[in-house]
């Protein structure tokens, strides 16, 4: 089931509850994107991994993520992967959220984002069992009760504080990844990072792409991306949000934009 409200892809609300029987892992993409997203995983095993850091989720487990930070789900594929999921922009909520979701936004990307089922109120599940029933209200009623709703569950995800882990790994993997999440507009070289983190730039790339399951060149250029297209949609032309997020050739970030977004930056 999905439910979507905006005026095209990706859609500044949305809620959707899916089910894989036989989950197989290499489907479920590696991404960032610039909207928060609440999951709540019923039923499967596996690890989530947050911009490096890695977090093991069972059926009750909670995972909220903030604008631009990298992701994917690592599920194992012997058991079916039931989940909820809720995507948001800042701008699609009451404006009183914002005080929660600065809340949210106070940790380090990859720290804070796992909550176990022991850790919310018997409340909060209570009311994602309500969501079903979405499909059975009129469309104009529709976006009342999941703006209404997922206020609620933002306030007291906001309001718990975590105890399953930050999640941080020490791999070299992962601390590459912390770095370049701090210094996306970097114009250092794969030589320079390597020599940074006293690695071979050969270990250093096959570390980054065991654990984060995508490439230091893939990494950069979505997380450019996004920022880029925020920037674009608030008013910076889009030749100097290129240049301010670090492409230094607008031709190359004209084509990864298309690529990524789905559209020009004129037509965003």
């Amino acid at each position: 089931m999905i439910i979507r409200f905006g005026d095209r892809h990706p859609y500044p609300l949305q809620y959707h509850h899916s089910c894989d029987q036989n989950p197989t892992p290499s489907r479920f993409a590696r991404h960032c994107h610039d909207g928060y997203e609440l999951v709540h995983v019923i039923q499967g095993y596996g690890r989530f991994i947050v911009e490096g850091s890695g977090y093991d989720v069972r059926p009750g487990t909670v995972l909220f993520f903030r604008p631009y930070e990298y992701h994917f789900v690592d599920i194992r594929s012997d058991s079916p992967y039931e989940r909820q999921v809720f995507n948001f922009t800042r701008d699609s909520v009451s404006a009183e959220l914002g005080v929660f979701l600065d809340l949210l936004g106070r940790s380090a990307p990859g720290e804070g984002n796992c909550y176990a089922e022991r850790d919310l109120p018997e409340e909060f599940f209570a009311l994602l069992k309500g969501f079903d029933a979405l499909t059975e209200l009129p469309r104009e009623q529709q976006i009342v009760y999941l703006r209404t709703r997922l206020s609620d569950l933002i306030v007291m995800v906001a309001t718990t504080e975590s105890r399953s882990g930050n999640g941080v790994s020490e791999r070299l993997g992962a601390r590459v990844v912390r770095y370049l999440n701090w210094h996306v507009d970097t114009d250092e070289t794969l030589d320079d990072l390597a020599r940074r983190f006293a690695v071979s730039k050969f270990y250093m790339c096959r570390a980054f792409k065991e654990h984060n399951g995508i490439s230091i060149h893939g990494y950069l250029t979505r997380k450019r991306i996004m920022i880029a297209k925020s920037k674009i949609e608030s008013g910076t032309p889009a030749v100097i949000a290129a240049t301010e997020v670090g492409f230094g050739d607008y031709s190359a970030f004209f084509r990864a934009y298309r690529r990524i977004v789905g559209r020009s930056p004129r037509e965003t």
